[in-house]
């Protein structure tokens, strides 16, 4: 009966936390990560058993029975990237997962004054956890990481400390229920400033009908509630085609993805396009399986 505390526990936390208060830092790092998740719209939360589950829901990661790995890379605005990896694997009763998150934005102007000559600088976030997800019961898994994070400003930099806390339920074989309380931590201060990491609270379910998965997340961030909807249907367990829409956003809604499996190793594409001339971010994700 251990999932009847649980449960209403995590909900309450979901949508009632406590606001963060002040500026927030590492911005770059609640940029949604990983290809076949932002194919789907971002509505990632209850999806079990990929690599990428982790960074979305720490108990997702649930489901791998043998050592799986993806390695990301995209493209923002301008001069900025993301690079991303995780990996997981199954050791006895529970599963262990490690990931890395890498954001940077090269060749910056600044100036001292408005008078003189710009200098070059740049900035990255880089986050850093370690994690593992297990069977409270039959059908109810549970899921946390610990984690590092470091942002850089030019010659400002400063790390903090976090914390995930995930549920997944699985009420039918085909129905999946997630919640999650991600980047829970403490502040970092770069100068004068002192910033609040930006803790995220997800919930989400998916269902499975034949070969098609449709998933619906909610998320709160920053004060802010957010709506993702998104599918993946699977041709013959080879090529698989991802939609998915965001709502409440002001620059992005709409994305789109594909993913190709041969042997071992899946390939997967994203795009998102962006609003208020921000142009389209593009996800390339290489996941093998040994």
């Amino acid at each position: 009966m251990r999932h009847i505390v649980i449960f209403p526990v995590l909900f309450l936390l979901l949508f009632t936390g406590t606001t963060a208060f002040g500026l927030t830092g590492v911005k770059m790092l609640t940029v949604e990560t990983g290809a076949r998740p932002v194919g789907m719209g971002g509505a990632f939360t209850s999806i079990a058993g990929d690599p990428f589950s982790a960074a979305y829901n720490p108990a997702a990661c649930w489901g791998i029975t043998r050592l799986s790995g993806s390695l990301g890379y995209s493209t923002h605005w301008a001069n900025t990237r993301f690079e991303t990896g995780y990996v997981a694997f199954q050791k006895r009763s529970m599963n262990i997962f490690a990931g890395v998150n890498f954001a940077a934005v090269d060749n910056l102007e600044g100036r001292e004054t408005p008078t003189v000559d710009y200098l070059q600088f740049d900035a990255h976030d880089i986050s850093i956890k370690f994690g593992t997800a297990f069977e409270l019961e039959e059908n109810y898994f549970l899921g946390f990481s610990v984690g590092w994070i470091n942002e850089k400003i030019d010659t400002y930099s400063d790390f903090a400390f976090n914390f995930d806390i995930g549920l997944l339920m699985r009420p039918y074989s085909n129905l999946n229920i997630g919640l999650a309380i991600l980047n829970f931590g403490s502040t970092l201060r770069l100068r004068d400033e002192a910033y609040d990491i930006p803790t995220t609270y997800r919930g989400g379910a998916s269902y499975r009908y034949r070969d098609l998965t449709a998933a619906i997340d909610i998320v709160r961030l920053e004060d802010e509630t957010y709506a993702h909807v998104g599918g993946e249907y699977c041709f013959r367990d080879i090529f698989f085609i991802r939609s998915g829409y965001r709502i409440g956003y002001d620059t992005k809604n709409f994305s789109a993805g594909v993913g190709f499996t041969k042997r071992n190793l899946r390939v997967d594409y994203a795009f998102l396009p962006y609003t208020d001339y921000l142009g389209t971010s593009h996800l390339f994700n290489l996941t093998f399986y040994l």
